[in-house]
């Protein structure tokens, strides 16, 4: 089965070869819309709150103005737009009136939300005060409602297809002008089924972890030997896993996660935990329960590496980066981006759940090099790498789109004010006299797992 798509296969690696000469000195206006459920602030709620507060920031720092329609408790160096609140919400629609649409309440929420996100978002750029659109949600309303937008508007494909996101992609797939991205090549092919996408990486704060470089063999003089596992605690990560290699193996392991999933560690972790502890001193592992960023990094740079047991396709890992951004090399499972993030000379790879390999892989990882681990974040995992890809696309589009309009909208016309200042009369709670109190200003404030 083939279908036409206005767009083709590109990776990262194209975009360095390809890139387009700049379109203006001036900044880029740049809408970003934000899933909804979670703030866009620390202490996140997954990978995808903090990749998107680190792309607007980024954006920001690099001088370009940036709108972010997210959570109200959002934190960001962008202008917050704060979507419907589920106060709002309840304020404005009847008890029953998800029943009379066949919808769950939290579809009729979600789908409310999306949809003024983009009324706004499309008035304003009636208005000439928007260049590109980029779309986080992971909600179908803004693939649909974005076709508005023609090629300035971006989708980036963060997680497995999820039903809202195959609703869009059914209808997508037949033709869309809109652009796609994925964070790794393994979820540009799981997509490529229904449109095609550019990878553009995810990228950490490489520069805000602590790294360690020094010879494997100096840490463990001076640490001794022991791994570090953190992540959620739940099937798909393998927990148990790890810590089966390393009975087998006798080395130390530290976890470190949440409980996301109660039955599973009480039924494969909590046994191995009681188990060990029976061994006195010379037991192998300590819970240490849900860390904070600067604890992990804590951790990594004293370890001799970071063990990954995801038996998931993981879309990309982030784990995986922050550990090479400490210096700490990777024994990990070759699954989703793993192979594509960690390269040999920065870990080891094995087959999923390849016992033999993986604890074969305890003695050959002390001679990995933690320079090596670290110059591969600077390079490959850093925000500033992820932006760049970013930007490499959003002025392409935005020359396009000037090429094909003749430039016959200047971009030197005069805006009044900020093309970001919230517009009051222009607020996403509409007319309800009800709403209007609570989101007419825009909200500005400053700051600034998939785990």
């Amino acid at each position: 089965m083939s279908f036409t798509h206005s767009v083709g296969f590109i990776s990262s690696t194209d975009i360095d070869n390809k890139r387009p000469s700049a379109i203006t000195n001036e900044p880029l206006r740049i809408a970003i819309i934000a899933h909804c459920l979670y703030p866009i602030a620390q202490p996140y709620a997954g990978g995808l709150e903090m990749i998107t507060q680190l792309i607007c920031d980024e954006l920001v720092a690099q001088g370009h103005e940036v709108l972010l329609y997210a959570h109200k408790d959002s934190r960001t160096q962008a202008t917050l737009v704060p979507m419907l609140t589920r106060a709002e919400f309840e304020a404005t629609v009847y008890e029953n009136e998800h029943d009379t649409v066949g919808m769950s309440r939290e579809e009729m929420y979600q789908y409310l939300v999306y949809q003024r996100v983009l009324r706004d978002i499309i008035e304003r750029d009636a208005r000439g005060e928007i260049d590109i659109v980029h779309n986080h949600s992971l909600h179908h309303i803004p693939m649909m409602t974005g076709q508005a937008f023609g090629a300035r508007f971006f989708t980036t494909f963060h997680t497995p297809i999820f039903p809202q996101l195959r609703l869009a992609l059914l209808t997508l797939r037949h033709g869309t002008n809109t652009q796609f991205t994925a964070i790794s090549k393994h979820q540009q092919q799981l997509f490529s089924e229904f449109v095609p996408s550019h990878v553009v990486y995810n990228g950490v704060d490489v520069e805000s972890f602590i790294a360690n470089t020094q010879p494997t063999d100096s840490l463990i003089r001076e640490n001794g030997e022991f791994y570090f596992w953190y992540g959620r605690i739940c099937p798909e990560k393998g927990t148990h896993l790890a810590m089966q290699y390393c009975i087998e193996a006798g080395k130390r392991l530290i976890i470190a996660g949440p409980k996301s999933n109660e039955d599973y560690f009480n039924e494969q972790v909590a046994p191995l935990l009681s188990q060990d502890r029976k061994n006195g001193e010379q037991k192998l592992f300590d819970y240490i329960g849900h860390v904070t960023k600067e604890e992990v990094n804590h951790y990594l740079v004293q370890a001799t590496a970071m063990l990954f047991t995801s038996t998931w396709d993981e879309p990309y890992g982030l784990t995986l980066a922050e550990s090479l951004a400490c210096g700490t090399p990777v024994i990990g499972f070759d699954v989703g981006a793993s192979a594509e993030i960690v390269t040999p000379n920065t870990g080891i790879i094995v087959a999923k759940e390849d016992k033999e390999a993986f604890i074969k892989a305890f003695s050959e990882i002390k001679h990995i090099s933690r320079q090596a681990c670290r110059e591969r974040a600077l390079q490959f995992c850093s925000v500033s790498a992820m932006v760049e890809g970013y930007l490499a696309l959003y002025k392409a589009a935005v020359r396009d789109s000037q090429l094909k309009k003749g430039f016959s909208n200047s971009r030197n016309e005069p805006l009044a004010q900020s093309a970001f200042i919230h517009d009051k009369s222009n607020s996403l709670t509409g007319s309800n006299p009800k709403l209007n109190h609570t989101s007419n200003d825009c909200c500005i404030t400053m700051s600034l797992e998939e785990r």
